[in-house]
């Protein structure tokens, strides 16, 4: 289960600020700032079952490392994103290609994605592009990661900037204290909840430029 928070970042001088601020130093877990360049191409079926069955599929590749993500369930409540979520490992030469679903086998969502895969082939829907700066913090008791992403999804309409903040939960007796830990993030930089995925931001750039006006 995937547990986080999410938060819009005003500009790039808030995302500097957070990323250099010493305040971190008292929370953090003997890790110092890392920051990575990700890529990522989700997919979906022709017929776009997979959107249908609420279900999200991605390659993301991270330095030397790529791996093949499935999302699917959970809910978003206020900044609180929780979904169930598996990751395999793949060959990073093969990080651009359209992945098989046979590598999610033995999964809970392997038979729905075989089906799904079956009726209908997969095809990549939109690309994201992003440097992802990020510690490891300890927060009373809870193992959690702090990221700030900034770079592009990038899609046939045009691409849409990535400026935002992620609390992730790793470890430790109470996943919420995600959502703790992010009031005081909030407050501190003054930011606001950001309840959409870049997935359904990207979706939304999917359905034309006429839907950007419609964006909440």
């Amino acid at each position: 289960m995937e547990i986080e928070v999410k938060y819009a970042v005003p500009s790039e001088k808030t995302a500097s600020d957070i990323i250099s601020d010493s305040f971190w130093d008292e929370f953090a877990k003997d890790e110092e700032l890392q920051t990575v360049p990700l890529r990522a191409i989700y997919y979906d079926t022709e017929d776009r079952s997979l959107r249908k069955l609420g279900i999200t599929l991605r390659v993301r590749s991270e330095g030397t490392t790529a791996f093949c993500t499935a999302k699917w369930g959970g809910s978003v409540k206020g900044a609180v994103h929780a979904r169930e979520e598996v990751n395999i490992p793949v060959p990073i030469e093969k990080a651009s290609e359209v992945p098989d679903v046979s590598l999610l086998a033995g999964t809970p969502i392997a038979s729905v994605l075989k089906e799904a895969a079956e009726k209908s082939p997969l095809v990549p829907l939109l690309e994201m592009k992003f440097d992802r700066s990020r510690r490891r913090l300890m927060y009373d008791r809870n193992v959690i990661e702090l990221a700030v992403d900034r770079g592009d999804i990038i899609t046939p309409y045009g691409t849409a900037p990535i400026l935002e903040l992620e609390l992730e939960h790793y470890a430790g007796p109470d996943p919420l204290a995600v959502l703790e830990l992010g009031e005081i993030v909030a407050e501190r930089y003054g930011l606001t909840l950001e309840t959409r995925s870049k997935y359904a931001r990207g979706l939304q750039l999917l359905n034309g430029p006429e839907s950007l006006t419609q964006q909440t």
